[in-house]
């Protein structure tokens, strides 16, 4: 007994390292694999207008970004409890099945209206967020550093700014409070480095008081438990700590402690019916609009519109061919009428009299024997008798005289036609000529006299 337990010890502690070992290939694979380069220009067109708010506001807005449904519920939600304050907003809230950082947003009614309304910029930022969490933590430290070379961002009564390793880190002032900045992008970054993409622009509201270049929000008054996520600059990845927004302590907002929070993770339950591209795998990867995905189009829309083009002249072309083609052979039309007319007057009697125009196929089909003998080569022909020969000519000189007589009358018929043409033509003028020479006599036409 002793042996069988110890070997049965040895394959369970076997088995245990390989399933930990697979665990552990498994999530690096997932955090090893390269991130989806992003369009530099769109995403700082996106992040401008959100860049410069303090880092506890914008942490949470990345974050809920990734879960679009839940905010637009949530705003719906703050609209039906508008007269709540901010801290009873934040207190009922914890009640919805929401995301702790789409929650933190609940006190700020106007923020949650301007991220419900403009969906596709909220979702092109989650989406953004999700595949390349780095390259978006870079694109808004080159925003804050082009905004303090400008001037245009530097501590006051609302903000404090902070330079750490080359990044600017924001946080409020007072404690327990947030203010929120709303600010012209065209003119608080400087001259715009991207031509074609333009900074996207949020007007401030009217409330809001105008101070060293920025508009703030009155103040948000909220406890310490809002401030449980931020940046980790360093590492440039978004910490959150879920249970130190469940403190209600009169403790202060320290940035230290940001460092020491774990990493935050995605959660495919708040991401609700929402689809994820093609791109994503589980973390971090979601394709977003790429240089190589933008030329493409444009190729495609070139070749498009070249095809338009050419199909169009085309066009244009053939019916200019067609008019061109009728005008020169309006005789043949004329022809073809003219043998359509004669097939119909000989075909009377038990003898169906075949003019030349008619095709060799259909001559071989409807059986015309005499024609095709007529036809056939002389070398192929056998000698016949005179009276097969006589009788034979006789009756192609029927045959022709019959379709000269048609020729006859089909003239004869046309001459008939044109001159009665001529003569309706004729009493149509004479007719109008007396109705106008009544209408004079009569003075319906006079001409007035004007006096000088």
């Amino acid at each position: 007994m002793g042996k069988t337990t110890k070997y049965l010890i040895i394959y369970i502690g076997i088995i245990i390292l390989l399933i930990g070992t697979a665990i552990e290939l498994a999530h690096a694979e997932t955090q090893d694999e390269p991130p989806v380069e992003l369009h530099q220009a769109k995403l700082d067109q996106m992040l401008a207008p959100i860049a410069l708010y303090p880092d506890a506001l914008l942490s949470h807005i990345l974050i809920a970004a990734t879960y679009p449904l839940e905010v637009v519920q949530a705003a719906r939600w703050r609209d039906e409890h508008a007269d709540l304050s901010e801290q009873q907003a934040l207190d009922l809230a914890e009640q919805q099945d929401w995301d702790p950082s789409v929650i933190a947003l609940t006190p700020f009614k106007e923020l949650l209206e301007r991220m419900s309304k403009d969906l596709n910029w909220l979702q092109d930022l989650g989406d953004a967020f999700l595949a390349n969490e780095a390259q978006v933590l870079d694109s808004v430290q080159t925003l804050r550093s082009r905004a303090y070379a400008k001037g245009n961002l530097h501590d006051n009564q609302y903000q404090s700014v902070e330079r750490e390793h080359e990044k600017i880190v924001i946080h409020s002032v007072e404690r327990e409070t947030v203010y929120v900045p709303f600010y012209d992008t065209r003119v608080v970054y400087g001259d715009w480095w991207w031509t074609v993409h333009q900074p996207i622009y949020w007007r401030s509201p009217r409330h809001y008081t105008y101070h060293s270049g920025f508009h703030w929000s009155p103040r948000f008054h909220i406890s310490a438990g809002f401030f449980f996520g931020g940046f980790h600059w360093r590492n440039n990845h978004v910490v959150i700590n879920n249970d130190y927004r469940y403190r209600r302590s009169n403790h202060r907002y320290i940035y230290n402690k940001v460092r020491q929070y774990p990493r935050w993770q995605h959660n495919r339950h708040h991401r609700r019916t929402v689809k994820y591209h093609n791109g994503y795998k589980n973390k971090h990867k979601r394709t977003v609009v790429s240089r190589n995905y933008e030329s493409q189009n444009q190729r495609r829309h070139q070749k498009q519109v070249l095809l338009r083009l050419k199909h169009k002249e085309a066009q244009s072309n053939r019916g200019v061919y067609h008019t061109k083609r009728n005008a020169q052979h309006k005789s043949e039309r004329f022809d073809k009428k003219a043998t359509s007319t004669t097939r119909r007057s000989i075909n009377t009697g038990q003898h169906k009299v075949k003019t030349d125009r008619v095709s060799k196929h259909q001559r071989a089909s409807r059986g015309d024997t005499n024609h095709n003998r007529l036809n056939t080569p002389r070398k192929s022909v056998k000698q016949a008798p005179a009276k097969h020969v006589r009788s034979q000519q006789v009756r192609n000189q029927q045959v022709r005289n019959q379709q000269a007589n048609v020729h006859k009358n089909v003239h004869k018929k046309v001459q008939r036609m044109s001159s009665s043409k001529q003569q309706h033509r004729a009493q149509s003028s004479m007719r109008k000529h007396s109705s106008r020479a009544a209408n004079s006599n009569s003075g319906k036409f006079k001409a007035r006299r004007v006096e000088p």
